[in-house]
């Protein structure tokens, strides 16, 4: 992606540039100015996740939450590590620490519970937390919460989505840094069954078994003449499809002409898309190419 001149120089401060040149030293990648630009690419397309990722879950990015506010929050640090705390039901906060290395496909994942905050988060200044597994971040970069309004239940849903949502493009995009786009495999069954397990400290295999019997039920429910949800995503059904008679087409590939068989009527599985997920489809960035300078 590119970004316009006025924004580079809004958020790539001295104080940033420094510590992306010490990122570039310790990352592994050759010394120089190529790895350099590659790792500040990588900084600015995190943030840039992190802020339209939480301003389409409608949360606020103030520059800093007082102690006694009892809201959840997200905290992405300066160093790339996503911060979640849940809110303060007047017993602590669930509290929950991924940090994403370079190249792993599995973040590291930290968490507790009754965690307590031991001072007002500030940007560009540390988290510091009482009864936790971590008492002190890194510097925060950028700060989520909920409007005020927005209740208790639908917070903690919004901050569960972004949480799971950044930690995995934040994977992804570190992995861009050594490996090719068109080999990323981040979101095999694998590796998401792996980072389900560690999230919710649960063996490999008993999570292995729930997603292979949630994907059996909705297979089986589809091919019973059932219209299943899945998830957030929409809605799978079977549509029964005309019989259609031979025809002469093209290969699309060498532009042969070629004869289509015959078809007769049948059921095809079709998937309706909940107007969410076409809202946030249409809210990803296109290419470079076809993209205008932000």
């Amino acid at each position: 992606m590119e970004y316009s001149d006025e924004y580079l120089r809004e958020v790539l401060t001295e104080r940033v540039k420094r510590h992306l040149k010490s990122v570039t030293d310790s990352s592994g990648l050759p010394p120089g100015q190529d790895s350099l630009a590659r790792i500040t690419g990588n900084w600015l397309e995190k943030r840039r996740l992190f802020e339209e990722q939480t301003r389409l879950l409608d949360m606020e990015t103030p520059p800093r939450v007082e102690l006694e506010d009892p809201r959840g929050m997200i905290f992405l640090t300066y160093s790339g590590s996503i911060i979640s705390l849940g809110r303060d039901g007047g017993q602590g906060r669930r509290f929950e620490y991924a940090s994403i290395e370079l190249r792993s496909d599995v973040p590291g994942l930290v968490k507790g519970d009754g965690v307590t905050l031991e001072e007002a988060v500030t940007v560009d200044s540390p988290a510091r937390f009482s009864s936790s597994p971590i008492e002190r971040s890194s510097d925060v970069l950028l700060i989520a919460v909920c409007p005020s309004e927005v209740s208790p239940s639908e917070e903690e849903k919004r901050i569960h989505e972004a949480t799971v949502f950044l930690t995995n493009g934040f994977i992804k995009l570190n992995r861009t840094l050594t490996i090719p786009d068109d080999s990323i495999g981040h979101f095999t069954v694998r590796n998401m069954v792996a980072y389900l397990a560690r999230r919710h400290e649960l063996p490999q295999t008993f999570v292995r078994r729930i997603v292979d019997d949630y994907l059996t039920m909705v297979e089986a429910g589809t091919l019973m003449g059932e219209t299943v949800p899945v998830g957030s995503l929409g809605r799978l059904r079977l549509s029964k499809r005309p019989a259609q008679k031979a025809r002469v087409g093209r290969n699309p590939a060498t532009g042969e002409e070629i004869t289509i068989p015959a078809q007769p009527e049948r059921f095809m599985p079709r998937m309706s898309f909940s107007a969410r997920f076409k809202e946030r489809s249409a809210s990803v960035p296109l290419p470079e190419s076809d993209e205008q300078t932000r």
